[in-house]
């Protein structure tokens, strides 16, 4: 009667031990899965610093393969708006940068990326709307270059205009001396025709 509960004892013995031997079985793939998404993400992170922006891309779009939008796949999403809306990305797509941020809110409220995607996508649309602000303004400029340029135009017409008219005048005036010197000779002819005719009848 002895030998019996010792054989229970260990036949729960043997289960526990295939139970905790499955179980490590199970969580050994799930472990090497994790420490590849850390170190996917710790590379795309170090490409972005480094400014490797489609190594950092890539690293972070394998992140959301792997992950099938769980966690990490929010800061991988965040990752990928930042690699698009890095300044010195010469491939940078604010449009990108904007679905990614707006991505990371929707889909992961609770996420601690949420907050800093919604300051990115306020930060792209207040400068989205400075540059459209700054394209409005230059062509406020060109607008009024074009008037000044036209108004100098103007002016320079004008000047030729008085000049050509201040000339006009003063060919009028010689044109006037000359008749009244005209006169005063043709006068004097005159004095001269009738001062010969009273002589003669003198």
């Amino acid at each position: 009667m002895g030998g019996k509960p010792n054989r229970a004892g260990q036949y729960i013995y043997f289960c526990l031990a295939l139970l905790v031997f499955v179980s490590a079985c199970s969580l050994l793939p799930e472990s090497a899965r994790r420490r590849e998404l850390r170190e996917l993400m710790a590379r795309g992170n170090s490409a972005l610093a480094k400014s490797e922006f489609r190594a950092s891309l890539r690293a972070f779009e394998n992140v959301l393969e792997l992950t099938q939008d769980q966690p990490p796949a929010d800061a991988a999403i965040y990752g990928v708006g930042l690699v698009y809306a890095h300044p010195k990305n010469p491939e940078r797509d604010r449009q990108q940068a904007m679905a990614s941020f707006n991505r990371v809110i929707t889909k992961f409220p609770q996420s601690a990326w949420a907050a800093p995607a919604q300051i990115w996508v306020d930060v792209l649309n207040e400068a989205e709307r400075s540059k459209r602000e700054i394209e409005k303004s230059k062509q406020v400029i060109e607008k009024s270059r074009h008037e000044i340029e036209k108004n100098r135009l103007a002016v320079e017409e004008s000047k030729h205009e008085i000049e050509k008219a201040r000339l006009e005048l003063e060919k009028s005036k010689q044109e006037i001396e000359k008749s009244k010197q005209m006169i005063e000779k043709s006068r004097q002819v005159d004095m001269e025709i009738e001062q010969k005719r009273r002589a003669r009848r003198k």
